[in-house]
């Protein structure tokens, strides 16, 4: 029985070493654990970066391949293309006659809004005034007035700024309708207020 209750009493003895001993393991066992682990997801990262790499490469020359591939058949249809845009030009080249002179030109581009009136309107030179063509100015310093418009008003008899300056309501409407322009344009860009700035 001696052997029995030495035994117990140094028990607790016994028992503080084997947790003692249990304490360590585990926090041997748990930090060693960590470490592996964090190592392993490193390996695993660098694994990852390195198989993502590989794969950009690869599509980057599966791109390559498929352009080298697709290349010739690009350029085919590209000259297919152009071949037909050629003989369409050239066929339309035949169809068309010798230039016209710019006079014609002028009145083929006039759209049938001045031809389908019965009676074209006339103006009324009295209002604003009349001009020779020796009085001509350049109306293309007036803002909406290009080459085209300055060469209807000319043939008209509007060669000045004076004259567009003395321009009525009902002047305009007339001459609107004789230059085949967009109607309320005039005043729009007020024409006449630009003249008013541009005649002194």
């Amino acid at each position: 029985m001696d052997q029995l209750t030495e035994f117990i009493n140094q028990l607790p003895d016994f028992l503080g070493v084997f947790l003692l001993m249990l304490s360590t393991f585990l926090i041997g066992y748990f930090s060693a654990w960590s470490m592996q682990r964090s190592k392993y997801l490193k390996t695993l990262r660098k694994i990852n970066k390195t198989t993502e790499r590989s794969k950009r490469a690869r599509d980057e020359k599966d791109i390559d391949v498929i352009f080298t591939e697709i290349k010739p058949k690009i350029i085919e249809v590209v000259k297919e293309t152009q071949e037909e845009l050629q003989t369409d030009v050239e066929e339309q080249q035949e169809e068309v006659p010798e230039a016209l002179p710019p006079e014609e030109i002028a009145q083929k581009a006039r759209t049938s809004y001045i031809t389908y009136t019965l009676n074209k309107p006339k103006l009324n030179f009295e209002n604003f005034g009349y001009a020779e063509a020796s009085e001509r100015q350049d109306l293309t310093q007036i803002n909406g007035i290009g080459p085209y418009i300055e060469q209807k008003l000319n043939e008209i008899g509007i060669y000045n700024y004076q004259q567009i300056s003395n321009f009525k309501d009902e002047d305009i409407r007339v001459l609107t309708e004789l230059i085949d322009f967009f109607p309320g344009r005039i005043e729009r860009d007020d024409w006449v207020g630009q003249a008013e700035s541009l005649k002194d």
